[in-house]
């Protein structure tokens, strides 16, 4: 279970990785350059295509390659020719095959979004001759229209319908303002009336107390006195009280009318005609009658105007449900193309709208039609047939998930439990079968999906009701088994934490107690399992103080690693030190000063990892070595550069006292570098003097170099060989003689010499030669001889 405690803790000895094979190299490389090749030859063949779907199709046919494939589906614009490759691609590569499905997808929903855009617009189209408009179809072609994706339709089609929408708004608002006009109008003829009629009541009025101020007249002879009509009947007339309460309400009524709100109108009246019978004998006014019945009149005119529309409004949702049902059957045959399929849902929600909305239009007033309805409700049921065949097969599909559900809960209620056993093995082997055959009964419980959704509800809370108990027969004795077997994991989780403080004192016996605990650990989780989640908090604890231990140990093995990976960055820092040396340029002294540290410090024991033992020893021989080959030939290299020097300074002094033009010689001289001051002296003599020969006589001049050449033993030419005896033969005469008395050492007399030939200026071609030589030799000579100092 703890894969770490089992981790080794690999050396130098540990096996290294092989490399992969050459073969495979070669065959991967290989297979990069074909395909490299395959990309170089048909990429230009898919950019040569665009636009023909053709031959894109047999790319995707033939092309070795994916992303070639790939590449040609993309460029795919035509349906016919995505739906035949998504065909074809189905067994080959998936990646390929899923672009093709989704290209597919959506070309089919933007042919079908802009088909149904085609078809609003032309119902937008068609509504623009009709007059006054239908309200319900102006919104069912806003809702047609809404259901649309934007972004599928062409632009032309989305100005094109946005045109046709402000026609309708433009048509709309002009038949809106022509009612309000007619309304106006209504109402100035009402206010007209009631105005005469005032007036004729005023007349009256006046003509009545005309007639009341007049005298009486004479008295007839009896004969000629006929018998009086009888008065007419006493009049009551309105209180002011009355009178405003009436005037009030008409107003309301008024103003009902004004806002075009019929039903509130209505109201209104019913309120004035309700005050009216409970004012029976009170004479109205003429001004309040003319308004009274002016109303009454104008609710019947606007009645019958709103049965008129209602009956237009039944007759287009008549034919928007047959134009539904049309539809539905069209979706039906397969055989015909290009028709869109039908989306449940949204139609069973069209078919109860439509419903819905013929209700509220009977509701408003509009006149029963009862053909009107039998051709709706035909159309509907025809629209429905779908929806009610779904339906059935989502109750034959509920039917057969609640059978099976009830065949896996008896399934489950037949599987044994008897008492359950002591010791973990044998509840072990007790629970096993319980539990495995719970744990596939929950399995197929929850395949067989949500019970919500896939169980016919008056089923569902009994069928509830059942899964509980069968499900709490098994898990309730197995879960008071898991809570003795929860506490058993405690005291193991007890166990380790007081393992961890005792192993902080004494870690030797780290792994045994460690490994009998995760054995004992394993033993109790395989006899019987608890729910995931304790299981994982338990585990979780123990592994926590398990892993304790090994973190002390860790440590330990930390320390360690620390502690060699010090000593090896120590060791790789000196040799590092002793190789950024620079050879070259760096004097003797700090060289054989390095060389000495880096012995002391190498000699100190260091102990590091032993597979870098070997290398770090050969890495330091070999720094080592060359600092001291350096050593050892820096002063010869030194040395020759300073006869190198001395050659370029002479020559420039043969260049001064030849040369025609004294250009630049001054700077050349000055960039070079000084020489011993043995060699210097006689030198920048012999260039601060004017060009003349001399000290030497040219006899004498031969002879210096004669006894240069005897001195550094300088091989001699036939002719030489003689003046050389004759030389010897004279200085041993001088000695015998006594004329040459020796004053000075042999190397200081040398070193004379070559200074007097290093002044000497005007020399011929040949003793120019054998100075040269003389130098050559030198240069091969142990440094600081003739005079001058190694360095």
């Amino acid at each position: 279970m703890l894969t770490r405690f089992f981790k080794k803790r690999e050396g130098a000895d540990a096996p290294q990785a092989h490399p992969a094979a050459p073969t495979q190299a070669d065959a991967k490389a290989a297979k990069a350059r074909q395909a490299d090749e395959a990309r170089t030859e048909w990429l230009p063949r898919v950019q040569a295509a665009q636009g023909d779907d053709a031959a894109l199709l047999l790319i995707t046919q033939t092309a070795p390659l994916w992303e070639v494939k790939l590449a040609a589906v993309e460029a795919l614009t035509g349906e016919e020719p995505l739906k035949q490759a998504e065909r074809e691609l189905r067994s080959q590569d998936s990646r390929v095959h899923r672009v093709a499905k989704k290209r597919l997808v959506a070309a089919v929903a933007q042919r079908e979004a802009r088909s149904g855009a085609q078809a609003v617009i032309d119902d937008a189209t068609a509504l623009l001759q009709e007059a006054p408009l239908p309200a319900n179809r102006l919104v069912a072609i806003d809702r047609g229209w809404q259901a649309l994706a934007a972004e599928l339709l062409t632009p032309e089609q989305l100005t094109q319908f946005a045109a046709l929408r402000e026609q309708l708004n433009s048509a709309l608002r002009e038949e809106g303002e022509a009612q309000q006009r007619l309304q106006q109008e209504q109402q100035q003829r009402l206010a007209e009336q009631a105005r005469q009629a005032e007036a004729d009541e005023d007349a009256r009025l006046a003509a009545l107390a005309a007639l009341a101020a007049e005298p009486p007249a004479e008295p007839a002879p009896e004969a000629a006195i006929e018998a009086p009509p009888p008065p007419p009947p006493p009049k009551t007339l309105l209180s002011p009280e009355q009178r405003e309460q009436l005037d009030s309400l008409l107003s309301l009524a008024e103003a009902a009318l004004a806002e075009g709100q019929l039903g509130d109108m209505q109201q209104r009246l019913q309120d004035v005609d309700t005050a009216l019978d409970a004012l029976k004998g009170v004479t109205l006014s003429d001004k309040l009658r003319g308004r009274h019945q002016a109303l009454h009149a104008e609710l019947a005119r606007l009645k019958g105007w709103q049965k008129w529309g209602g009956a237009l409004a039944l007759e287009a949702l008549v034919d928007e449900a047959e134009a539904l049902a049309k539809l539905t059957l069209l979706a039906s045959r397969t055989e015909i193309a290009n028709v869109p399929k039908l989306r449940l849902k949204a139609h069973a929600e069209s078919i109860q709208g439509m419903r819905s909305r013929w209700k509220e239009i009977h509701s408003v007033g509009a006149p029963v039609n009862q053909t009107l309805w039998q051709r709706f409700d035909a159309a509907l049921q025809a629209a429905y047939v779908p929806v009610a065949a779904q339906q059935a097969a989502l109750k034959a599909t509920r039917d057969e998930n609640l059978q099976a559900r009830e065949a896996l809960l008896a399934t489950l209620d037949a599987v044994p439990l008897a008492e359950a056993p002591a010791g973990p093995e044998a509840q072990a082997a007790h629970w096993k079968e319980p539990l495995r055959a719970l744990g596939h009964f929950q399995l197929a419980w929850r395949q067989l999906g949500p019970l919500e959704h896939t169980v016919p509800p008056p089923k569902r809370k009994a069928l509830q009701q059942r899964l509980n108990d069968s499900v709490a027969r098994i898990e309730a004795p197995s879960e008071a088994a898991r809570r003795t077997a929860e506490a058993q994991r405690e005291h193991l989780i007890a166990r380790a934490e007081t393992l961890v403080q005792e192993l902080a004192r004494n870690p030797r016996d780290a792994v045994p107690r460690v490994r009998e605990l995760q054995a004992e650990w394993q033993q109790h989780a395989r006899s019987l399992p608890l729910e995931r989640k304790a299981e994982n908090a338990l585990w979780g604890r123990f592994k926590a103080a398990t892993d304790a231990v090994f973190v002390q140990r860790e440590a330990a093995f930390s320390a360690r690693d620390a502690e060699l990976a010090a000593n090896l960055a120590e060791r790789e820092a000196l040799i590092a030190r002793l190789t950024a040396i620079d050879l070259d340029t760096a004097p003797v002294a700090e060289m054989q000063r390095a060389l000495g540290d880096a012995d002391r410090a190498w000699r100190q024991p260091v102990e590091v990892p032993r597979a870098a033992v070997r290398p770090l020893d050969t890495r330091f021989s070999q720094a080592r070595a060359a600092l001291a080959q350096a050593v050892a030939e820096s002063a010869q290299k030194r040395w020759q550069a300073q006869c190198d020097h001395l050659l370029a300074k002479l020559a420039l002094c043969e260049e001064r006292e030849t040369a025609a033009e004294l250009t630049d010689l001054a700077s050349r001289w000055a960039a070079l570098e000084a020489l011993p001051a043995a060699w210097e002296k006689p030198l920048a003599q012999r260039w601060s003097q004017a060009p003349a020969p001399g000290p030497l006589a040219a006899t004498a001049c031969d002879d210096l170099l004669l006894q240069l050449e005897a001195a550094l033993d300088l091989p001699a030419s036939a002719e030489s060989l003689a003046a050389r005896r004759d030389l010897k033969l004279r200085a041993l005469k001088d000695a015998l003689e006594g004329r040459s008395a020796q004053t000075q050492d042999p190397v200081t007399q040398r070193a004379q010499w070559f200074a007097t030939a290093l002044r000497q200026a005007g020399m011929s071609p040949l003793q120019r030669e054998r100075l040269r030589a003389l130098i050559a030799v030198l240069r091969q000579a142990q440094p600081g001889s003739l005079g001058g100092a190694a360095r």
